[in-house]
């Protein structure tokens, strides 16, 4: 279990960090780049018709992102 609320791998269950900033790398399906990062708000957790979580980050621009937990491949999770 990470301490200080840090961690270097994605949590399992996301819904215990609603309303966390966190910073994520997660993977990117038919891009040229085969990564990217969002750092934001953790605003909502649903669960998939497969049983798997997508989370949605609100950004500081305001933008929100959909991603799947299994593409998650790092997380921090900022102390609160």
């Amino acid at each position: 279990m990470p301490s200080a609320g840090v961690s270097d791998w994605p949590p399992s269950d996301w819904k215990a960090h609603l309303g966390r900033k966190v910073s994520i790398r997660y993977r990117l399906h038919g891009q040229d780049h085969p990564y990217s990062e969002a750092i934001g708000v953790v605003s909502g957790v649903v669960v998939a018709d497969d049983g798997s979580q997508i989370v949605s980050i609100l950004t500081r621009t305001g933008s929100s992102k959909a991603i799947a937990a299994p593409d998650i491949l790092a997380a921090k999770l900022f102390p609160v």
